[in-house]
């Protein structure tokens, strides 16, 4: 994860909540007042790859599928807002329990996998998915994927 290196503290879970409902839909219930400013503000003015680095430390991991074809089920539906192609490239699996789901999908851990386990909610699963492209993909996916974030970020 050499894209995503940050400086600080890591954000706590209240504050990876509130950054990634500030990313999906501009609103959060997770934090209010200053705080809530602080955040914006962070989440606006940090680097694509330090927001990522604080996003995903500790929720994701790269595990490998086992034929071509499982790794199809796991297509990131954000490929398409992306301008990417739907062939190749980093399959994303995000759910609540990552661990149980990459078990039950039968993907095993591997540093240098083709699928990305994310740990995380089913309302921010597009802003997961270009996270864990731009992190964790090749050359194209991860400048398509800061792209996108870029301008989400300046939405907040």
């Amino acid at each position: 994860m050499s894209r995503t290196t940050h400086r600080g503290r890591n954000w706590t879970e209240t504050g990876r909540r509130a950054a990634l409902d500030l990313l999906t839909n501009g609103t959060t219930d997770a934090v209010n007042g200053s705080e809530l400013s602080r955040i914006k503000r962070r989440v606006r003015s940090v680097e694509v790859g330090a927001l990522a680095g604080q996003i995903l430390h500790g929720h994701a991991s790269l595990r490998r599928a086992a034929s071509t074809e499982a790794k199809r089920r796991f297509k990131p539906g954000i490929l398409g807002e992306l301008g990417l192609s739907s062939g190749g490239g980093l399959g994303v699996l995000v759910s609540e329990n990552a661990t149980l789901a990459a078990r039950r999908a039968r993907l095993g851990p591997d540093d240098s996998g083709d699928i990305v386990v994310v740990e995380g909610a089913e309302a921010h699963r597009r802003v997961l998915e270009a996270l864990a492209l731009y992190a964790y993909g090749d050359t194209r996916e991860s400048a398509a994927a800061a792209r996108w974030i870029a301008a989400i970020q300046a939405a907040v």
